[in-house]
């Protein structure tokens, strides 16, 4: 008591009252609990026992100490029990956190063990009972030439296969220290404040936190238009120290804005731990991509089927060519070699051959003996070609057993003991080679397989990281309404990809937007991470069961015959444009394209012409220089008519 005195600033008559009545009060309680109060507590605790009794003597002595003390100290009672309250009721929150978070561990962990796979599933290889007899008519390009060719025989017993398990993958790499509740609250109060000096008025009513991205929904006050907070993008990412903001307006579900402002540290998304979780596991296509997370750090899982077709794009580095494999790796994970098959075709060489020797690669236009990734641009125009011959010719299958798809096709041939039919998953890690050197056949094998070939089981995912309008035309984005935009660079390039801006906004390292067919918003995701080692894992584990690459036709075509097809289609555009060049004495890519209807075509052609020496350009000028002398002494020999003017 006496400390209290010294703590005391002014000692006046009411503090030495109360701070006497303190102590006469603890030596009655004292005397009321251990009878240890001396003469003066015991006189005291006498006199309220025979009042209250001893349980109530206590109870009042124990208020009148705390009374008499918080007024000799200028303290509030009410104040001190807010505090612990607060204090209570904060540190029971976090417990419930951690234990929430404790138990989903220990959940996935459960799941994890429960999965059936120490015995693995075992699908067995049909051998093929028929060799084709049928002779493939005269395709409808006039300029490919193809002969059905049978595969030879592949006699091999019947070999099990085992679909990969998830312990073949490695965990990502746990961060040490996660986002804190009080960073969060803080930063929901700067997103109010800032909002308010530009007397914007809203509120943060929930906070989502996820793997890259917090969304804070914000509830706008009665008076407040949404486009007052989506103008200040900029201003609240410079509030945040953030490198971009993006807004969601509204959030689909809610009546909210949501604000995605980057976490300080990214959290790494492992395919390990979207392939073990329960979507994955209990989806039965045998499409099924784990695609990565949602915002709110949930398993996003997704069908290649009901797509069908999938279109990747974004800059260098943003994480394309990561999603391919998730996808390859995925499927790998779903479906036997009889079940599906890839088409790869990767004209960078460097990311998908490690895929070679896979029991599960096609391609139409060599036999299963020499199938590889496909990297050479001519050979992967002509297997789309070969491609679009074999969605035909099932398409002829098909309809002799009355059946409008794959999957009734497939239904038909269990019950009639026939061999099923595959999906053919084609995968073009780089668009815009392709369309650079063979525009117009990659367009239009493209475009047919785009608007037909979903009924059949073919699926294309096109990746890109030029999105133009040279590269992704307006025929094959109206094709390929299932989209995929990783960070780019301008508003422009996200509006050719996803018809709407906010790509510009991404993070890079995964982060995208996903628009599946018939979403009227993208969904933002954390693409799945899968590493070298775990590509190599899973492709040695399928290697070493011994299977090899089976099917049983393939369109082989012959080199000479496409070789002449070739030059009859070039020397057919060389002699118009030598008859135009000599019409109008004058020659021009404009002048070409306006004749021919194509600015690829245009560009071709003057290169031939400009090889074959009808015209040149000095050093020192950007004009074309003709000669006219070779050009008639080329036709003449043609036997073609030369007009002139007089």
């Amino acid at each position: 008591i006496s400390v209290l005195f010294l703590i005391s600033k002014k000692i006046n008559f009411l503090k030495v009252t109360f701070g006497i009545l303190s102590i006469a009060f603890l030596s009655a309680f004292l005397s009321v609990v251990k009878s240890d109060g001396g003469v003066f507590g015991n006189f005291f605790a006498d006199f309220f026992i025979r009042l209250f009794g001893k349980f109530g003597s206590g109870v009042i002595l124990i208020v009148s100490i705390l009374y008499f003390t918080s007024a000799l100290l200028n303290i509030s009672l009410v104040e001190v029990f807010k505090k612990i309250l607060n204090y209570i009721i904060q540190d029971i929150k976090e417990w419930n956190n951690a234990r929430k978070l404790i138990k989903k561990t220990e959940i996935k962990q459960e799941k994890k063990f429960e999965l059936p796979r120490t015995e693995p599933q075992f699908e067995h290889i049909s051998k093929k009972t028929e060799q084709v007899q049928q002779i493939i008519k005269k395709p409808v390009a006039e300029q490919f030439e193809e002969k059905l060719e049978k595969s030879e025989k592949i006699k091999e017993p019947e070999k099990p296969y085992s679909l990969p398990s998830f312990d073949l993958l490695t965990d990502a790499p746990q961060l040490d220290k996660e986002y804190k509740y009080e960073d969060l609250i803080q930063k929901a109060a700067i997103l109010e404040q800032t909002l308010s000096n530009f007397n914007v008025f809203a509120k943060v009513t929930d906070i989502v936190p996820g793997p890259m991205v917090t969304r804070f929904d914000l509830t706008p006050e009665p008076g407040v238009k949404v486009q007052q907070i989506t103008n200040l993008s900029n201003d609240i990412a410079l509030a945040m120290k953030a490198q971009s903001v993006r807004i969601m307006a509204p959030v689909p579900g809610k009546g909210t804005v949501g604000v995605e402002i980057p976490n300080p540290k990214g959290k790494l998304v492992g395919i390990k731990e979207i392939i073990s979780s329960k979507e994955f596991q209990s989806s039965d296509s045998k499409l099924t991509i784990a695609l990565g997370k949602t915002t709110d750090g949930k398993p996003y899982i997704t069908d290649l089927t009901p797509m069908p077709h999938l279109l990747i794009a974004g800059a260098t580095g943003s994480g394309k060519s990561v999603c391919i494999h998730t996808i390859i790796t995925s499927i790998l994970f779903k479906a036997a070699p009889t079940e599906v098959k890839f088409l790869l075709i990767d004209p960078k060489r460097l990311e998908l051959p490690v895929y070679n020797g896979l029991p599960h690669l096609y391609d139409p236009t060599v036999s299963p003996e020499k199938v590889q990734v496909i990297t050479n641009p001519k050979h992967s125009a002509r297997a789309l070609k070969a491609l679009v011959k074999v969605m035909e010719k099932r398409y002829e299958k098909f309809a002799k057993v009355s059946v409008r798809n794959i999957e009734g096709y497939n239904e038909y041939a269990e019950k009639s003991k026939l061999q099923k039919e595959f999906y053919i998953v084609v995968i073009i890690d780089e668009l815009a080679d392709l369309m650079l050197i063979l525009p117009k056949d990659i367009e239009d094998s493209i475009q047919r397989l785009a608007q037909m070939a979903r009924a059949v089981g073919i699926h294309l995912v096109l990746a890109t990281q030029r999105p133009s309008v040279d590269v992704i035309t307006g025929v094959i984005k109206a094709n390929l309404s299932s989209r995929i935009a990783f960070q780019v660079l301008s508003k422009t390039d996200s509006r050719v990809i996803l018809d709407i801006t906010g790509a510009e906004d991404l993070l890079g390292k995964g982060d995208m937007l996903f628009l599946p067919t018939g979403a009227p918003k993208p969904e933002r995701l954390q693409g799945s991470y899968v590493s070298e080692k775990d590509i190599e894992s899973v492709v040695n584990f399928i290697k070493k069961q011994g299977l090899k690459p089976s099917y049983d036709e393939f369109y082989q075509s012959s080199t000479e015959e496409k070789t002449e097809s070739e030059d009859e289609s070039a020397k057919k555009y060389i002699e118009q444009a030598l008859h135009l060049i000599l019409e109008r004495k004058r020659v021009s890519q404009d002048l070409l394209k306006a004749h021919f209807g194509s600015s690829s075509r245009a560009t071709d052609i003057l290169s031939l012409l400009e090889v074959k020496g009808f015209i040149f350009k000095p050093e020192g000028t950007n004009r074309w220089q003709i000669h006219f002398d070779k050009i008639e002494e080329y036709l003449k020999q043609k036997g073609d008519k030369i007009e002139t003017e007089a």
